[in-house]
């Protein structure tokens, strides 16, 4: 199914700031090693910088429907891409403390893209297209985490990592630029958006509270979330620990599992909207996840190498293309005028599955257990996850 001539644009912008916000900061933790060298620090900084960003990007999310709703989601948009493109020429003067000031930028740009994307979105396309439309437009991150790991160690090489952030610095200024030219056709100033605008950090949480619908959907977002960053994070040493892959065998599985990831949000986006059960494909999806984990626990050495890529290219599709359908779903149970601030409220609890997803699983390891131990219980979180969004049974009405 195409999206409809009204859609397009709105899904286009979306993704574009996403991939624009994505190259920016991914292209940090990709030149890790090289930056490292190069200030003469240890590399291990990279993991707590990009908690920082996160910690920023919680409360932003939570203020970024307020946010939004006032002044638009273009507006927003603009900012996100101002605040990424701030944060690469902070990061790009090798100072330590604008690099540290860059998380603040970063993490403006995290919280804020997912709902100003979200209420552009949920604005234009209509009722029926949404998975569809959502899933397109929240696959930025992904493809721009994915054109980061193909491009940038070649820029690095060519140019150095301080003139890559400044390139894409300069990147995000020409398309926040170049979207101010669609703010009056696609985020025309209204009134009745500016009514429903809410203030404060706990408000929003209040959607989440008094929605059962959005409740159901949180709980499946933070776990959801949380088993997809333990794989991202776990899945490389895994397959070269267990499965004894070298590491360009195991960063070709890596990338195979986010290509994958990357296709099937667009595939399913388009079978939930020619099948109108959305929230059907969501559980479907779920359940799919957690089999895939479990099937990951099974992994031994002596697995051909070719098996191995096959495996993490079927994970990667189920557990890294869920974001799209969810989101569809949160605009649906909250409604257009508060999509911005319901999809800041579920981005921030997504952001402490984040968090803990992979602290959880590294503790499993340092307890003792294996990989598989911890692939096993995601995969029973995700399994209740799953279960939790299904849709309620149609009952048939009684003869009378």
């Amino acid at each position: 199914m195409r999206l409809s001539r009204d859609a397009l644009p709105s899904v286009l912008i979306a993704t574009a700031v996403q991939v624009v916000v994505a190259l920016a900061m991914a292209s940090v933790q990709v030149s890790a090693p090289t930056i490292a060298h190069s200030l003469g620090i240890a590399v291990g900084w990279i993991g707590p910088f990009v908690a920082l960003c996160y910690a920023v990007a919680m409360p932003v999310s939570l203020l970024a429907g307020s946010f939004v709703l006032q002044y638009g989601a273009i507006r927003g948009g603009q900012v996100c891409l101002a605040a990424a493109g701030s944060a690469a020429l902070l990061f790009a003067t090798g100072s330590p403390p604008a690099m540290l000031a860059s998380a603040l930028g970063y993490g403006i740009a995290l919280g804020l893209s997912v709902p100003a994307g979200s209420q552009l979105i949920a604005r234009h396309a209509g009722s029926r297209e949404l998975p569809l439309a959502m899933s397109l437009g929240q696959s930025g991150m992904s493809i721009g985490r994915l054109a980061t790991g193909l491009i940038v160690p070649t820029l690095v090489l060519a140019g150095g990592w301080t003139g890559m952030l400044a390139a894409w610095a300069a990147l995000a200024v020409l398309l926040a630029l170049a979207l101010e030219r669609w703010r009056p056709r696609l985020d025309p100033s209204t009134p009745k958006f500016h009514r429903v605008a809410r203030r404060g950090l706990a408000e929003p949480l209040t959607l989440i509270r008094d929605n059962p619908e959005l409740r159901r959907l949180t709980f499946a977002a933070i776990v959801f979330a949380s088993a997809q960053l333990s794989l991202v994070v776990y899945l490389v040493a895994y397959m070269h620990d267990v499965a004894g892959l070298t590491l360009v065998a195991a960063g070709m599985a890596f990338a195979a599992a986010q290509s994958a990831g990357i296709a099937n949000r667009l595939l399913l986006g388009g079978v939930a909207t020619a099948s109108g059960r959305p929230r059907l494909i969501l559980g479907l999806l779920g359940f799919g996840m957690a089999m895939g984990l479990a099937g990951a626990a099974t992994l031994s050495p002596g697995w051909p190498t070719a098996m191995v890529l096959l495996g993490a290219a079927v994970l990667g599709s189920v557990a890294m293309s869920w974001n799209g359908l969810l989101f569809a779903e949160v605009v649906r149970a909250a409604g257009v005028r508060q999509a911005a601030t319901a999809t800041g409220a579920v981005s921030f609890v997504t952001f402490i599955g984040l968090a803990t997803g992979p602290g959880t699983f590294g503790l499993l390891l340092a307890l003792g257990h294996d990989y598989a131990t911890g692939f096993l219980v995601f995969a029973a979180l995700v399994t209740v996850a799953s279960a939790v969004v299904m849709p309620k049974p149609r009952v048939a009405p009684e003869a009378t």
